[in-house]
């Protein structure tokens, strides 16, 4: 017996030990994707600008000869040069292309959207699906049995995203681990669907455009009108 309790101790001051680094090694991966983020270059700064104009013009599913005009509209505003246009003033010409935008997204959109209502009709079919009055489809895949979440807490979750055809356009496990996450501040799909979930409990979410990133999407991963999948496993409930 008491050969077994030295063993028993021994053990559970492994396990102890192993906890403990196990947590100074997540704390130190937290740590170090923080430096990441903020000790980044003007260099970078400055292409992470043009990314992300590019990637809202990604979505209009322009030609090349398109693209090469949008580029030289940018590289003569931005170096101050005359432009290329019979009123110079930009102001009146927002409205103009807005309605042209508008006129070449709107149907890809449409068709989208239409997709995507398919797709979560059948996806509210399936037994234990349930529909919530924003059209959102929860499912749990796996039940769990600790507290649910209120809709301002913050929550630590694995989660993986996905388009439709089945796309993964996010997943936690991408940014090295569970994500720590405000629920007030997720999209409202997440709002309204992890509140109902329990710690411990895995569950898909099925969300509609119009609760997810709406028509303009985020290009060049989410086009607009695009319903979402999420598979979310609620971890705990950050304090």
């Amino acid at each position: 017996m008491l050969m077994k309790f030295h063993i028993g101790a021994i053990c559970t001051v492994a396990l102890l030990a192993s906890a403990g680094r196990a947590e100074e090694s997540e704390e130190r991966e937290r740590e170090e994707r923080r430096a990441r983020i903020e000790n980044v270059s003007d260099r970078e700064i400055l292409y992470a600008l043009g990314a992300l104009l590019g990637a809202r013009v990604a979505g209009l599913g322009l030609s090349e000869k398109e693209q090469a005009l949008v580029r030289q509209g940018f590289a003569d505003a931005a170096a101050g040069r005359k432009l290329k246009l019979r009123d110079p003033d930009l102001e009146r010409w927002g409205p103009r292309v807005d309605a042209a935008l508008a006129r070449r997204v709107n149907p890809k959109v449409s068709a989208e959207k239409d997709r995507g209502d398919a797709f979560a009709r059948k996806a509210a079919a399936e037994e234990g699906a349930q529909v919530l009055p924003s059209g959102v489809v929860v499912r749990t895949l796996k039940p769990g049995q600790g507290p649910n979440p209120a809709p301002t807490d913050r929550v630590r979750v694995n989660y993986e995203g996905k388009l439709i055809d089945g796309t993964k356009f996010d997943a936690s496990a991408d940014h090295g681990g569970p994500a720590e996450l405000l629920l007030d501040k997720v999209i409202r799909c997440w709002g309204e669907g992890v509140p109902k979930m329990k710690v411990g409990e895995k569950m898909r979410l099925i969300c509609p455009s119009s609760v997810a990133y709406g028509d303009q999407g985020r290009p060049p991963q989410i086009p607009g009108g695009a319903t979402l999948i999420f598979e979310i496993e609620l971890l705990s409930l950050e304090k």
